[in-house]
């Protein structure tokens, strides 16, 4: 009874664990996009809705008990193969965050051992699933079902969330005209050249996401690739002198109040390429070292 009542329970927690992490990268998914960029070439983008997909098959399969053992088996493979990348990324890459759950990775101090820590914990949580006895797949039909809506559903929300993991080089000619609204405030808060090449970075001081980019927007004035590289963050003088404690600004930085930024953009950070006098490319979510792209 008692082994009955383990193997239901870390199953359906695992299988709400899953679920919750691809919910959560789905809502992002281009930001979780960008941050498997960094493990190599820009191909890789391409696998986030793929891993999106496979965690809401395992999340289902675990939470509904359908064929629990081989999704258990399939869980361990996938937490073992996703934790020895993320160890490639951390020694090899410097990569700090692992994205596993989306958007909700920023409400705590993420360190890269809790996620070695949380992986072998979920691991351990399969071990009742392995060793219970096979239960008869019931009401199989329904289970497939729901299975296939649940995954529909966050295979349409990732699918809309990734628009810049895979943009292109220059704006499309219906993003123009945003851009060029946007471009009339920037200039009343800083005077930009025609004939000069910016880099400027829209963040705030107490986004974990901003503070992780920093040092990649950084690069673009060390690698000297545009005339002038600005960050503009909203006023905050505690986190800001926090920042500047911990990561020694190299760029210049202007401060603005919450409401003109939300002006500007209701999304942070964005990183925006201006050349003419325009701005020519928009990056959103995790910005990407231009180190990457240097030949």
């Amino acid at each position: 009874m008692r082994s009955a009542a383990a193997h239901r329970i870390s199953s359906v927690l695992l299988g709400l664990l899953f679920l919750v992490s691809a919910f959560a990268k789905a809502w992002n998914a281009d930001v979780f996009g960008q941050l498997l960029l960094q493990y190599g070439p820009r191909w890789f983008g391409v696998m986030a809705p793929i891993i999106i997909f496979c965690e809401v098959v395992l999340g289902m399969c675990l939470l509904l008990r359908v064929r629990p053992k081989q999704a258990a088996i399939a869980a361990d493979v996938f937490l073992v193969t996703v934790s020895a990348v993320f160890a490639y990324g951390v020694f090899a890459k410097g990569i700090q965050d692992c994205g596993c759950f989306g958007a909700l990775d920023s409400f705590y101090d993420h360190k890269p051992w809790m996620t070695f820590v949380r992986n072998a914990v979920l691991m351990v949580l399969t071990l009742p699933i392995l060793f219970a006895k096979q239960e008869d797949d019931r009401h199989l039909t329904q289970k497939l079902i729901a299975m296939i809506l649940v995954s529909s559903v966050v295979c349409f929300v990732s699918g809309i969330a990734m628009h810049s993991s895979f943009r292109l080089p220059r704006l499309l000619s219906s993003e123009r005209e945003d851009t060029e609204e946007m471009m009339e405030r920037l200039d009343r808060i800083y005077p930009f050249s025609a004939d000069s090449t910016y880099v400027v970075y829209l963040f705030s001081f107490t986004c974990p996401y901003c503070q992780t980019n920093y040092a990649n927007v950084a690069q673009y004035q060390q690698f000297g690739l545009v005339d002038k590289v600005l960050g503009i963050a909203e006023e905050n003088e505690e986190a800001q002198a926090r920042f500047g404690r911990i990561y020694r600004p190299q760029i210049a930085i202007l401060t603005i109040p919450h409401d003109t930024m939300s002006q500007i953009t209701h999304r942070l950070p964005v990183l925006l390429h201006i050349e003419g006098g325009e701005i020519q490319d928009i990056e959103s979510g995790i910005i990407l070292s231009p180190g990457l792209f240097i030949e």
